[in-house]
């Protein structure tokens, strides 16, 4: 049986020979809607817990009541695991060890709800997400913090979820790829077109983060929009 150091598969935000990489961020802690985001080609899942509405309204379950399919994905999929941690209860010392028995790689948590002792756990790589409300200077700083892996641009507020990518989404990320000294990464809180992800992967975006509110739902349909998300291949861009 792999040991939990064994099970915490590498994350490579920027991934060699890829244009972008693709972290599935599950509507469901589910083992099967994990295989077929892994099918679809995420490079990466990420499973939820403690869900509030600013985050994954989805997930409001704590980490105890998630525990067994949690390791379930863990242990079944071949990609790195992530853990989002939302805002529906503080974390403390002592349930973050309790989280931290399960062998997850990364963890994900907006800047203003990640306690220091997270960032400065060397057991797991820490991608941390920024929301509005952070001004530049918070953002720059934030992205120099040493033991912060790459900043997740999740800065649709939940009313305006689901609707196209706009302009002004587009300027945004423009602003915050040229101050972050980390990865970018965009979490996909809008429909995005192929020509929106070319646009900002050119931007210096190097990944997406698939939110769930931009999928149809469906168990069923899951792999292949993750598939739609992914990298195209230059023959294939004009089909």
């Amino acid at each position: 049986m792999e040991s939990v150091g064994q099970l915490r598969r590498p994350l490579e935000v920027v991934k060699e020979g890829a244009p972008y990489t693709v972290i599935a961020s599950l509507p469901k802690n589910s083992t099967s809607l994990a295989t077929q985001a892994v099918e679809g080609g995420a490079d990466a899942v990420m499973l939820n817990i403690e869900g509030d509405e600013s985050s994954s309204p989805n997930h409001f379950g704590s980490y105890d009541l998630h525990d067994v399919y949690i390791n379930d994905v863990i242990s079944t999929v071949s990609v790195p695991c992530g853990l989002f941690i939302g805002g529906a209860r503080l974390l403390t010392e002592e349930y973050w060890e309790r989280i931290m028995s399960s062998a997850f790689s990364f963890v994900e948590m907006y800047a203003h709800q990640m306690p220091t002792f997270v960032l400065s756990d060397r057991r797991v790589k820490k991608i941390s997400a920024i929301s509005t409300g952070y001004i530049l200077e918070q953002v720059r700083q934030l992205s120099e913090m040493e033991g912060i892996e790459a900043v997740d641009v999740a800065t649709v507020p939940h009313q305006a979820r689901g609707g196209p990518f706009s302009v002004l989404d587009y300027a945004t990320l423009g602003v915050i790829s040229n101050l972050s000294a980390k990865p970018v990464l965009l979490r996909t809180q809008k429909k995005v077109t192929t020509s929106d992800i070319q646009r900002v992967v050119k931007l210096g975006v190097k990944g997406l983060v698939v939110d769930p509110c931009i999928l149809s739902g469906t168990d069923e349909a899951y792999k292949d929009e993750i598939a739609s998300l992914g990298p195209r291949r230059p023959a294939s861009e004009g089909q």
